[in-house]
């Protein structure tokens, strides 16, 4: 799996990744298997939020800041 994206969300995944690795897989297989192939989750500031969206046929995730 190749990220790209926001850094600001890539260092928060590498922070969930330490810390709540449980969340990390949660996310990646709702990312995988949403119908629009997209999983949300918010910062620890707790306010910004992150949208985590996979390509099916590269298999890239990228991370983006997600839309109010």
């Amino acid at each position: 799996m190749k990220l790209t994206g926001d850094s600001d969300g890539i260092e928060e995944l590498k922070f969930i990744k330490e810390n709540k690795i449980y969340y990390l897989k949660f996310l990646l297989n709702e990312a995988k298997t949403n119908t629009t192939r997209c999983a949300e989750f918010k910062g620890r500031d707790g306010k910004t939020k992150y949208r985590i969206t996979f390509h099916d046929l590269s298999g890239e995730i990228r991370i983006e800041k997600a839309p109010d």
